[in-house]
């Protein structure tokens, strides 16, 4: 519970991906990606219920085995073409009183499994009545000016401006490092499209906190981060 409200942690892990094959389900430092959500979420002290979403049977039985409860997810909101409101949505719907009690809701992404249990803790405190979602963010490195377009092997500026003569000089960007998303129920179902939006107060995270997987190479990227996190700064 978060200030007389409860507290819901979202987990959405279909079977099928792209980039690295059943992803969710591969073990990573001796448990399975998408335990490592459930083992932090486990452990933040506001958290009062875990539900994973999933069509996967394989993903079901990990979620229930660490913890977590299941929500069975429509083949339909499981496609590579599925947009994820909508599965937050669905499950919204099948939690009995949700819609009434209108509870917080904290999303993790399981391919951004390097979180702290404080830092989730910290993103809900910033959730209040005046706040529409808060987000976790990583600094951009690469500002965008730098950013070219190729065409017929000729390159040109992405953005019409003039380009910075170095980092130091231009304003801090941030982009969404999908580690954590709070908001609530209400604030879901009103969406048309993402799940984010609105008011939004922003969490920043170093670049290690902000280690997304989607390939083999960021999947052993991570592995080397989490075997070796003391020793990075």
């Amino acid at each position: 519970m978060y200030q007389n409200r409860q507290v819901l942690c979202f987990i959405l892990a279909r079977g099928g991906s792209k980039g690295l094959l059943r992803k969710n389900a591969l073990v990573l430092v001796g448990k399975p990606l998408i335990a490592h959500s459930i083992d932090v979420a486990k452990n933040v002290k506001y958290i009062d219920k875990i539900y994973v979403s999933t069509e996967d049977n394989e993903i079901k039985e990990i979620a229930l085995r660490f913890g977590a409860s299941v929500i069975d997810r429509p083949p339909e909101l499981a496609t590579d073409s599925a947009i994820a409101l909508d599965s937050l949505k669905h499950m919204i719907q099948s939690i009995p009183n949700a819609t009434k009690e209108n509870p917080i809701v904290v999303w993790f992404h399981v391919t951004s499994p390097i979180r702290e249990i404080v830092d989730v803790e910290k993103c809900i405190e910033m959730f209040d009545s005046e706040t529409d979602c808060v987000v976790s963010v990583g600094e951009v490195k690469i500002h965008p000016s730098y950013a070219m377009t190729l065409k017929n092997g000729i390159l040109s500026y992405y953005l019409d401006i003039p380009r910075m003569a170095n980092r130091q000089e231009s304003e801090p960007l941030y982009f969404l490092n999908g580690s954590v998303v709070v908001t609530d129920c209400k604030f879901l179902l009103n969406q048309k499209r993402i799940p984010i939006g609105g008011r939004m107060k922003g969490f920043v995270m170093d670049e290690k906190h902000s280690t997304d997987i989607d390939s083999r190479l960021e999947f052993e990227f991570c592995k080397f981060i989490m075997e070796n996190g003391k020793s990075i700064i």
